[in-house]
């Protein structure tokens, strides 16, 4: 039976089932009344977009009323449309400060403006992972201090100003993973990322209109700095102003890149990078003495010498992968035999891949080249374009024996 199990156990049956079941538990008897009060996680979902639906806010309300738990370690808030304007989703996180709170997820999508958290949220000293997403306006007022935050995604919220950016951001001195996704208007500039422990940065920034009249920056000073992945579309400038040694970065900007990149990029092991003229100027004059793994996506431009470029400066490639991004069919490409072969298809590329392959003779010749030179090459795999007729047995005589190749 059941019932006879401790509570303990039935504490950590219950994480396993959705809030509002744990909560009718409260029904079956007596004991059962509290079991469901003691869960140590507590996940509220009301994302339904279309707000159709009643929002569950006041049974959030109710239930974190009686929730007992003396810790709380995980919460999960999702609010969407539904979610009456009025709603005071601040104490929530009150509370969960309040219950020495370690991993908070908070989600407000409602049709109201943005709103402020509490203060305490900003001081609490047993927070090591803080999820931060729409309708929130981070302000601080009086000094923010988070001694144990690890983990700090900051996704399509506004700021009060600048300062209030600097102010969470210096407030974290353990902090080793950054991920931030910006949207328009909110009230920043300047991104500065100061984090002296910071290991792992995501940055996205995909707002686009005003390209031309763009004055802003992302600015980066973390020495640790392991693993950048920055997608900024916006026209901002993209600027380091600390040394520091990267293992794996994703570079996909559509602006120049100045001469300090050029020393927080030559130490990659793993590069993602979308090709284009702003960018190509940067990355064909590194020497990527380290680079095992490449993923270059070619935007809009002649990009077939570039490309040789590179593999020529990274002479223990072995991984080399083209992805096209919305290249125009009818855009010119040429292409020239390289004077001499690049080390690394000599002695270390084993894999090769080419996503959404077009068909044109330069291509071919391209792709000849590469097949006829790796001696190391162990697979390869080409992905046609739909609009794409190939020869397929043209492809069949240039495949050479000892690695296994593909098309689809």
């Amino acid at each position: 039976m059941i019932n006879n199990l401790p509570d303990d156990l039935l504490v950590q049956i219950l994480l396993h089932v959705p809030i509002k079941d744990a909560v009718s538990t409260m029904i079956l008897s007596k004991r059962w009344r509290s079991i469901w009060t003691m869960l140590p996680a507590l996940d509220y979902d009301d994302s339904d977009i279309d707000g159709e639906s009643k929002s569950i806010w006041y049974f959030i309300d109710k239930s974190m009323q009686l929730h007992k738990a003396p810790v709380l370690q995980n919460l999960y808030i999702e609010l969407g449309p539904g979610c009456p304007v009025d709603a005071d989703v601040g104490k929530w996180i009150a509370n969960a400060v309040y219950r020495k709170i370690r991993e908070l997820i908070f989600i407000l999508n409602w049709s109201a403006k943005p709103i402020n958290l509490p203060n305490s949220l900003y001081t609490c000293d047993t927070l090591v992972s803080l999820v931060l997403s729409k309708k929130i306006n981070v302000e601080i007022v009086t000094p923010a201090c988070l001694p144990s935050l690890t983990r700090l995604w900051l996704l399509s919220v506004v700021f009060k100003d600048e300062d209030s950016l600097v102010g969470l951001l210096s407030s974290c001195p353990i902090l080793r993973n950054l991920y931030v996704v910006r949207r328009n208007e909110d009230n920043l500039t300047n991104f500065n990322v100061k984090i002296s422990s910071l290991g792992t940065l995501v940055y996205v920034n995909e707002y686009k209109e005003d390209f031309e009249d763009s004055n802003g920056s992302l600015v980066i000073n973390s020495p640790t700095l392991k693993t950048a992945i920055i997608c900024d579309y916006s026209g901002d400038s993209f600027l380091i102003e600390n040394k520091c040694f990267l293992d794996k970065a994703s570079i996909k900007v559509l602006n120049h890149l100045g001469d300090d990149i050029r020393i927080f990029l030559s130490s990659l092991i793993r590069l993602d990078v979308l090709l284009n003229n702003p960018t190509v100027g940067c990355f064909t004059i590194i020497n990527f003495s380290q680079l095992i793994e490449r993923r270059i996506q070619p935007y809009e431009f002649d990009w077939l010498k570039p490309l040789m470029i590179l593999v020529q400066n990274s002479p223990k490639l072995k991984v080399l992968i083209i992805g096209l991004m919305d290249q125009d069919d009818d855009f010119p490409i040429s292409w020239h035999h390289p004077g001499s072969v690049p080390k690394c298809l000599l002695t270390n590329l084993e894999i090769f891949e080419w996503k959404e392959y077009g068909g044109k003779f330069e291509e071919k010749e391209q792709v000849k080249y590469i097949f006829a030179n790796s001696r190391c090459l162990k697979r390869a795999a080409i992905s046609i374009r739909s609009k794409c007729i190939l020869e397929v047995i043209d492809w069949r005589d240039i495949y050479r024996k000892g690695f296994n190749a593909a098309m689809w």
